[in-house]
């Protein structure tokens, strides 16, 4: 099942990396293709971007009609779309009031991040086999998030990261782990929001990318203790920067 959801990962890295080099029209605001894929997770992902390239402001209030129209598909995907992120706390859906783009706080991030610090502190205590293909898909993660840093594209290095930070979860084999993971990675997605300044936001993404080749290196040396180490600082390092925002 690992070297499956492995095999799923390197699909979804693929698909960014060719996004990249087109300048992605799933990703690009306003150039949005439904062809070949899932509608309301396609959908689910635009409206996402949206967010985190603050096209909507928290407690903005979202008209299905309007999206309709946008993508040029009916309401019932877009409002599915919806549906899924009121469970993920990014919309809030006020009966008879109407849908809203939720607000959120930096300690809201904070509390977040340091459940999520749980969650892989606990996956790399319980991750059993290093395999060579896990740590070739990790490397090849490092590679598509450079491309998208260098390309200044915060929507698509929030799905590289998400990937990056997955593989580490799944490496636990612990499915139900992996599926709180993902949940609690929605919130982190607005992270860059609290940045104003995109400079300061990219700087983020290179200290990261840094930490997360330590990671990848501590993975190559198959010495779990320095994962669980090269996690952890990287967990906390971020933590440290939100807080100086």
């Amino acid at each position: 099942m690992l070297e499956r959801r492995l095999q799923l990962q390197e699909l979804s890295c693929k698909l960014f990396k060719k996004e990249i080099k087109t300048n992605k029209k799933l990703l690009k605001p306003g150039k949005i293709s439904f062809e070949h894929q899932n509608t309301t997770n396609k959908v689910l992902l635009a409206l996402k971007n949206k967010i985190i390239r603050r096209e909507w402001k928290p407690n903005q209030r979202i008209y299905v009609g309007e999206l309709s129209k946008e993508f040029n598909i009916s309401q019932t995907p877009i409002r599915e779309a919806l549906y899924k992120m009121e469970g993920m706390n990014l919309v809030d859906i006020k009966p008879r009031k109407g849908m809203y783009v939720s607000s959120f706080s930096r300690q809201d991030v904070l509390d977040i991040l340091e459940i999520r610090t749980a969650l892989e502190d606990l996956a790399t205590q319980k991750i059993s086999d290093i395999s060579e293909y896990l740590i070739e898909k990790m490397k090849d993660n490092l590679r598509f998030s450079r491309e998208a840093v260098k390309a200044g594209d915060f929507a698509a290095n929030n799905e590289i990261d998400r990937a990056f930070h997955l593989l580490i979860t799944e490496a636990s084999g612990n499915k139900q782990l992996s599926r709180i993971h993902q949940n609690l990675y929605s919130h982190m997605s607005i992270q860059r929001l609290l940045y104003e300044d995109e400079k300061e936001a990219l700087e983020e993404l290179r200290m990261a990318d840094k930490e997360h080749c330590r990671i990848v290196q501590a993975f190559e040396k198959k010495d779990k203790k320095e994962i669980r180490k090269a996690v952890r600082n990287h967990l906390n390092n971020v933590r440290r920067r939100i807080i100086k925002i």
